[in-house]
């Protein structure tokens, strides 16, 4: 029996982020980590640039006395990269965290949430915010997961037992940014929607933790909003695909991508939701129309 079983407040938390050189913000996540005032037992930071590798060395040797950290090269995208950096870990971590390299927490988020990772627990989702409100809309606590509530998760925000995570496989690489498919995002739903086979499966929602994370689209030019936009579509429509969602479900999933500038105007704009529209109807038959056949959602 692991510490944490036994004093299920101190968890131990195996902290798993990907980066792609952002080595400014990188840098503002580690230093929050290092001030939590209940630490993470371990971070792992993987990448696929083996150029980068002396810039990303140098970092982590400024965070040599707060904080242990590992460094791995991984195939490119980011499923691959949160399955390389959660492999580092041993038995002695006990939970997962995959916060993105741009991600913003207080000084107790760890703490806060440690008191949601109890031994019964296979989930814990949380809040995502940045400036232009809540991103995730998390159902109501005590819900469970279903096929519709499990949208409500978000990965960068979400803890997972790291023993279920393991028996489960992790993520698929062929699904999420960076991977060598269209289907450029999803790959969080998928992971929670295979957890939630398992037997003894169980998902808590805290709605008053959250953490900060970069607009979604606000900060980049329109053909680049487009594009990132188009290909996230095409993920979560192939979800809808791929776990055989109701014709009726598929349907709504592609008007709601149509009518996203009505219901979010100030998040789309009236040609974002076409090619949010078309993305997901994409995924949804599983077809990529022709043209451009570069997948990747962010060009850099």
């Amino acid at each position: 029996m692991t510490d944490s079983v036994a004093k299920p407040s101190h968890p131990k938390i195996g902290v798993a982020i990907t980066t792609v050189g952002r080595w400014d913000e990188l840098r503002g996540l580690l230093d929050e980590l290092s001030r939590q005032s209940l630490p993470p037992h371990a971070v792992a930071i993987a990448h696929h640039d083996v150029n980068a590798a002396a810039g990303l060395d140098a970092l982590v040797r400024s965070f040599g006395d707060t904080l242990a950290i590992t460094t791995v090269i991984s195939p490119r995208g980011i499923s691959n990269g949160r399955n390389a950096a959660a492999a580092t870990f041993g038995d002695d971590v006990d939970w997962l965290w995959f916060p993105n390299d741009n991600s913003r927490i207080d000084d107790d988020f760890l703490e806060r949430a440690a008191r949601h990772l109890v031994p019964q627990t296979t989930v814990v989702a949380m809040k995502v915010v940045d400036r232009e409100g809540a991103r995730n809309a998390l159902p109501a606590p005590g819900s469970q997961l279903t096929r519709r509530t499990v949208w409500g998760a978000i990965e960068a925000a979400t803890m997972i037992r790291r023993q279920d995570f393991v028996r489960v496989g992790g993520f698929d690489p062929s699904i999420g940014s960076g991977a060598a498919t269209p289907w450029q995002a999803g790959e969080g739903t998928d992971l929670l929607l295979r957890l939630s086979t398992l037997d003894g499966f169980s998902i808590e929602w805290v709605p008053d933790i959250a953490m900060r994370v970069q607009t979604e689209f606000a900060h980049l030019t329109p053909g680049e909003r487009r594009r990132k936009i188009r290909r996230y579509g095409r993920g979560t429509g192939y979800l809808y695909r791929r776990w055989n969602y109701p014709a009726w479900d598929r349907f709504r999933h592609v008007l709601g991508g149509a009518l996203a500038p009505l219901r979010k105007p100030g998040k789309f704009r009236l040609r974002d939701g076409l090619a949010l529209a078309m993305g997901r109807a994409e995924g949804v038959f599983g077809r990529v129309l022709p043209g451009n056949r570069d997948n990747r959602a962010i060009l850099r």
